[in-house]
């Protein structure tokens, strides 16, 4: 049987041409097919397409490659160039945005990417960057496998999450997360810093970068905001996540096919992202990051460039998600406090790193966001389980209280075991995020200081997950946030415990593996609650699957003792198996929830989201009939449409997002003001009166009592130029109709224009 080699020769060779670079190239059109029949097939015209996909390439990518190659390097391969070239593209980009959006130019940022393309064929020293220096191609099973994996991830997340979120003005109902999203992609298309649409004049204080994305494209293309958030950013992301995901596993591990695994890890992990696009930007510019900072501090072999590039991405990576840095930041000081160790030394490349971080860290707290209402509490996350409040008695709202938190005080054993119970099924759901630590139980990995590097983001994201407290249980990115170091670690692992087997052991273990993620996913499904239960037989029900982990996990250990004698000349090999078989459990359940997916109509039609047709017809008349800078007064800040009343769910959108518009007062939950407020009166953040009291009551007094006087002040004020009177959210004066001028009107909705002729 012929061996599979650590470390394959990807060494440098002549440059790919004719059938040789036809050979990689033709993997990488399954996914280019898959996403433009994706798209097409759920009602996105071509010309859309063909646009966009334009603007991706020649206005982030082919820019973002030539900066990576003048100021680092290349990677060798154009699919890691791609990837890498992506994210720094993107911090380019966003730093052309910031400019040009500032002086009110924005119609002009296709000048920013043009510039780039222009210098690079003007200067002769920068020509060469046009093209890989010393080609190092990957073999093209790495295409295939990468390939492949994007063509999976392309469908599942065209068919059964893209389908499913109708874009305005076509749909029934809307998660709020994505109208907010898209009053901030109009937001940041006007100013910059960017006001807080739904109170105008208010600062933005959220993780934004994303939107900055968004709005980027928009203002290139000319593409309509909800057409780019709900169909077309997504899908090149998310081939960008694998791409830097593969890129990282390869650096660390030096071995061609880890970056293949990794992809398949990242695959099932939901890092591509729709309702939370922020998520997804952090980790395309995160784990970019990283690369650099890894070869920055430990491989050395790019040069100052990889400083200033992880640096940059750090920034738009904690701009995007605060949970990014603080994981990365912990992946360096343990592998410096790794080095110091061993050698006695302070490791100065490690501190540097570390203070860039901590640095940029705190600048996106300063100027981007606060800490959203985050505190600190142990095991706060198991709050925000269905099952806590039943088995606890503890009704207080989640994301609030100080440290300790009472059931741990309480002397309930019952509560005690089931939060206890609670836990270690996260931990269950999570196992592939814990199989990376490996790499310090073996010898040759755990004296390599980027092994440490990677167990230090593992422990970063679980210690954020267990001791962070945050109102929305904004805790649990630092989880999904990890993903892609979790996916290198692992990769980095199994490619240890295989170096030098033969192709037959490899496959018996990994079909091994693979049967045995499917008997896991089978024995560890969630118990079913019955509520005329006791507290304690419903303990005992979510138990069930940990103890059939525990007893399955305990009879494959002894299996693998008693035959030892047959492994005997196989040391290591055993460290693959837990890696591979969480692998499979993730895999599998993957297939199962597509499966499911594709053959239901999953299509949004919550009734909280739901949002009446005229009521978006008026938005969206008011958004191609008003001015981007105009401020509207409307009633609309609770979800779903009903009377304006103290604590309903004020996560409504409507005007600030389908018609893209600032208004006096709109839809406050996600403020930072909320946030910390959460808890107060024994409500959550999104059920707390409006932290602006002044604004609800001028907004009540001109919907149902305006005056001539009222409506001045609000104009001269705050500039307000129109009046959103929605029917639906409760009675408007017919008063409005003598001091205001009635511009639009169907059904429950009229549009009034204040200081018209």
């Amino acid at each position: 049987m012929t061996a599979i080699e650590a470390e394959p020769a990807v060494a440098a060779s002549p440059r790919a041409s004719g059938p040789a670079g036809l050979r990689r190239l033709l993997p990488w059109l399954l996914p280019v097919a898959a996403g433009v029949g994706g798209l097409l097939a759920i009602d996105v015209p071509l010309a859309a397409i063909a646009t966009y996909s334009g603007y991706f390439v020649s206005c982030v990518v082919l820019p973002g490659v030539l900066l990576l190659r003048g100021a680092w390097r290349s990677t060798g391969n154009w699919a890691e160039d791609f990837g890498l070239g992506a994210a720094v593209g993107a911090a380019y980009q966003l730093l052309g945005w910031a400019i040009f959006t500032a002086v009110g130019l924005q119609s002009w940022l296709v000048a920013w990417p043009v510039l780039v393309l222009v210098v690079f064929a003007a200067v002769p020293q920068l020509r060469r960057c046009w093209r890989i220096a010393a080609p190092a191609p990957l073999p093209v099973a790495w295409s295939w496998g990468v390939a492949s994996c994007a063509t999976v991830l392309i469908l599942v997340t065209t068919f059964n999450v893209l389908a499913d979120h109708q874009p305005p003005p076509s749909g029934t109902s809307y998660y709020q997360d994505l109208l907010f999203h898209l009053s901030l992609v109009h937001e940041v298309m006007r100013s910059v810093p960017p006001q807080l649409p739904q109170a105008a004049g208010d600062p933005l204080q959220y993780h934004w970068f994303a939107d900055a994305d968004m709005a980027s494209a928009v203002d290139i293309t000319r593409l309509s905001p909800a057409l780019v958030l709900f169909r077309l950013w997504l899908l090149p992301q998310a081939v960008v996540v694998l791409l830097v995901s593969a890129a990282l596993a390869r650096q660390v591990s030096k071995v061609w096919w880890t970056g293949v695994l990794a992809a398949v890890v990242v695959l099932p992990t939901g890092s591509a992202s729709l309702l939370s696009p922020s998520l997804t930007f952090s980790i395309v510019t995160g784990t970019a990051a990283a690369i650099f900072v890894v070869d920055a501090v430990f491989r050395r072999s790019g040069g100052r460039g990889a400083w200033v590039l992880a640096a940059a991405l750090a920034i738009v990576a904690g701009g995007s998600k605060p949970s990014m840095l603080p994981i990365l930041a912990g992946g360096v000081g343990l592998a410096a406090l790794f080095v110091l160790i061993r050698e006695r030394k302070l490791p100065w490349r490690s501190v540097v790193a570390c203070l860039v971080l901590a640095v940029a860290m705190l600048a996106t707290l300063l100027f981007v966001a606060g800490p959203s209402g985050s505190g600190f509490q142990l095991f706060a996350i198991a709050r925000f389980q269905p099952a806590y409040a039943d088995i606890t008695g503890d009704l207080s709202v989640p994301g609030t209280g100080g440290l300790v938190p009472s059931w741990m005080t309480s002397g309930d054993s019952t509560a005690i075991s089931g939060v206890a119970v609670l836990l270690g099924l996260i931990l269950l759901s999570s196992a592939g995020l814990l199989t990376g630590f490996g790499l310090l139980f073996v010898r040759s990995t755990r004296r390599d200081p980027v092994a440490w590097l990677l167990a230090g983001t593992l422990a970063s994201a679980w210690i954020g997950l267990l001791v962070a407290n945050h109102p929305a249980a904004g805790q649990q990115y630092f989880l999904r946030s990890v993903v892609p170091f979790a996916a290198a670690a692992a990769a980095w692992l199994v490619a240890v415990a295989f170096e030098g087997r033969s192709g037959r052991t490899i496959l018996l273990v990994s079909t091994a593996a693979l049967l045995l993620g499917v008997v896991f996913f089978l024995v560890t499904q969630p118990a079913k609650l019955r509520s005329e239960d006791s507290r304690a037989a419903q303990v005992d029900a979510l138990a069930r699957p940990l103890l059939l982990a525990a007893v399955l996990t305990v009879l494959l250990v002894c299996g693998w003792l008693l035959s030892r004698r047959r492994w005997a000349k196989q040391p290591g090999l055993g460290s693959a198996v837990p890696v591979l078989v969480a692998i499979a459990v993730s895999l599998v359940g993957m297939a199962k929830y597509s499966y499911s997916a594709f053959r239901a109509d999953g299509t949004y039609r919550a009734v909280s989201g739901q949002v009446h047709p005229d009521e978006q017809g008026a938005a969206v008349w008011l958004g191609a009939n008003s001015d981007p800078a105009d401020v509207v007064v409307t009633g609309t800040w609770c979800q779903p449409p009903g009377a304006r009343q103290s604590g309903c769910d004020a996560r409504g959108y409507l005007v600030t997002g389908i018609a893209g518009r600032r208004t006096l007062m709109e839809g406050w939950a996600y403020t930072q003001q909320a946030l910390e407020l959460s808890g107060v009166g024994g409500k959550r953040y999104a059920y707390q009166d409006s932290p602006w009291p002044d604004r609800v009551q001028l907004t009540e007094q001109i919907l149902t009592a305006p005056t001539a006087q009222l409506l001045t002040e609000v104009r001269h004020q705050y500039g307000v130029r129109w009046i959103y009177a929605d029917g639906w959210d409760g009675p408007t004066s017919a008063k409005l109709d003598e001091l205001a001028v009635l511009r639009y009107q169907e059904g429950e909705v009229k549009i009034y224009e204040l200081g018209a002729g």
